[in-house]
């Protein structure tokens, strides 16, 4: 058996169109985006849910890179993904980028 030093030797005898656990257990997900006001002092925030095979790992991983493309703040409590501010509509389309169904619920 080969030892592997890098991940890239590793990477190598994968399959060109390998597609990992992840970005399947992903695609099968239908998550909600719910628009609310309420016990925030009046401010806007879109909670996504619906996250039910991706680990707390992941999930934050995928919360810092919607943060970072919206250019906005937001947190992951209880398998739910918490983004300040009302960008659904960008919201939407990157999270179909990344393979997500989205239903909009509320407001």
């Amino acid at each position: 058996m080969k030892k592997f030093n890098s991940l890239e030797q590793l990477k190598s005898i994968l399959p060109n169109d390998f597609v990992s656990d992840i970005s399947k257990k992903k695609k099968i997900v239908e998550l909600e985006a719910h628009f609310s006001l309420k016990g925030r002092a009046g401010k806007p925030v879109v909670i996504l849910k619906g996250f039910v095979n991706l680990n707390r790992k992941d999930l934050k991983l995928l919360a810092k890179s919607i943060q970072s493309k919206l250019g906005i703040g937001g947190s992951v409590k209880n398998e739910t993904i918490i983004l300040q501010g009302d960008k659904r509509n960008k919201l939407i389309e990157i999270l179909k980028e990344e393979g997500f169904k989205l239903k909009v619920v509320g407001g």
